[in-house]
């Protein structure tokens, strides 16, 4: 404050009420801090998701999702997982991988052969 009455700068002190955010979890405040935030590039990812359905090497069933599939995926931005992981929200990062040898690479069993 002094700095800037020496300037000329200074305006005045005013009264001002304060909204205290609380966690609506854990009912701690929640402390106004900048974090730094973690960011997931997605761009790569969505690209080979893209092409796979183009190339036909995945399928969508059904097909109808095509068009939101593509919406998604070609305007993809890099995901900021900081928050996810503050909050405890559960990424969805998963493999699947088929174990039975009856089932010929590339066939669903729900999709009747």
């Amino acid at each position: 404050v002094d700095a800037l009455k020496e300037k000329g700068l200074f305006r005045g002190v005013k009264d001002h009420q304060m909204v205290v955010p609380i966690c609506s979890r854990s009912k701690d405040i929640v402390e106004l801090l900048i974090k730094p935030q973690w960011y997931v590039d997605c761009v790569e990812m969505a690209k080979k998701a893209v092409d796979a359905v183009r190339s036909g090497e995945l399928e969508l069933v059904p097909s109808a999702h095509e068009r939101t599939w593509y919406a998604w995926l070609e305007s993809c931005r890099d995901w900021c997982i900081s928050r996810q992981l503050w909050w405890g929200h559960r990424i969805p990062a998963y493999h699947v991988t088929f174990t039975d040898p009856s089932l010929p690479k590339g066939d669903w069993p729900d999709r009747g052969g």
